[in-house]
């Protein structure tokens, strides 16, 4: 998939990292990716978030959401790897949202901005890019897909310690859409901006059903998940395969007590 449209006429540049070369965006190939959307309650969810100018998108009023979104990356710029993120929807900068509509319409636009908490991966780039350029909460982890027929496994362990295990229906791949995430990260007392450009040629959804149940084990990040309230089915999500994404530099800083805009090219 390396000669899609999709990523010709796509301008790179080099970006140093502790003297190692990178180029971006970051060219995602050929990815499959299974995203389950939990309900959790609101306020458990504003105690992860690192500032309350990150307002959590709710389903209903008290009621947020957390996603689970794993993602094997079968051929990438910086090579494959498996990758797990556990994020919370958010408004950023903060401002007015309709419970249950704003949600609706982030899953129906496939325009998802996003404050991840957790990012496990399984390779040392992968990790260390990831750390550098967005400070994102990368750690190492084992991260193994399993099909079983119209269902996938997902298992996230670290030291052979279970923390998650995703059990998720396929759902029929019916469409070939555009999707969008946008993640927020801070570091320093600022926010970093981050666009995911994402073409999933064969994609399918499930939109207030049933498409997966989330097992959590004993490890100190399962027992964190355990407080937040979580449902035990995600009524929504989405699941692609042949994906193709970008991900780019952060593009747009934000002072995140005051949300005045920082030059946008300044090193942190």
């Amino acid at each position: 998939m390396r000669d899609s449209s999709f990523f010709r006429d796509t301008s790179r540049k080099t970006l140093d990292m502790a003297g190692q070369s990178i180029e971006f965006p970051i060219l995602y190939y050929d990815l499959r990716c299974i995203t389950s959307i939990f309900t959790a309650r609101t306020d458990r969810l504003k105690k992860l978030l690192p500032h309350p100018n990150f307002r959590p998108i709710e389903m209903w009023p008290g009621i947020g959401m957390l996603g689970i979104s794993a993602f094997e990356y079968r051929d990438t710029s910086i090579g494959p790897y498996n990758e797990i993120a556990v994020a919370i929807p958010i408004k950023f900068p903060p401002g007015f949202t309709m419970p249950g509509l704003s949600a609706l319409s982030m899953m129906r636009k496939n325009i998802f901005p996003v404050y991840i908490f957790h990012l496990p991966v399984t390779t040392e780039i992968a990790l260390n890019v990831g750390i550098h350029f967005w400070n994102y909460p990368k750690f190492l982890a084992d991260i193994v897909f399993q099909d079983r027929g119209d269902n996938v496994e997902v298992t996230l362990k670290q030291n052979e310690e279970l923390i998650l295990k995703i059990s998720a229906t396929k759902p029929a791949l019916k469409s070939t859409e555009r999707v969008q995430f946008h993640t927020y990260s801070l570091k320093n007392g600022v926010v970093m901006h981050a666009l995911v450009e994402g073409m999933a040629p064969s994609l399918g959804k499930v939109v207030m059903g049933n498409i997966a149940r989330l097992e959590l084990g004993e490890h100190k990040i399962a027992k964190e998940l355990t407080e937040l309230g979580l449902s035990k089915v995600a009524r929504s999500g989405q699941y692609a395969e042949g994906m193709m994404t970008k991900l780019n530099e952060p593009d747009i800083l934000w002072n995140v007590e005051t949300l005045t805009i920082i030059d946008s090219h300044q090193e942190i």
